[in-house]
């Protein structure tokens, strides 16, 4: 099956960046799985886009109405080893 999680923000949160900052965070996702082992330890995947706009000189006019998109990449979520338990 296929969640798809749209929203404002990023874990609720829209930060004001200026040029040079970064924001970092952490997330869950909650993952109904029944692995297969024998076939791979992938137990789900993940990807999708953040939607951002870039602001004018006064950090609060955006400078376009059309948002600016960044990607991201196919990631996959692994089980560790199940050894010994």
């Amino acid at each position: 099956t296929k969640d798809v999680v749209q929203g404002p923000g990023v874990t609720g949160r829209q930060p004001i960046l200026k040029p040079g900052e970064s924001f970092e965070y952490n997330s869950t996702a909650p993952l109904s799985v029944k692995p297969v082992l024998e076939k791979t330890p992938v137990v789900a995947r993940m990807e999708g886009e953040y939607n951002f706009v870039s602001l004018g000189e006064d950090g609060q006019t955006p400078t376009s109405s059309t948002p600016l998109q960044a990607k991201l990449g196919r990631f996959h979520f692994i089980l560790p080893a199940l050894e010994g338990v």
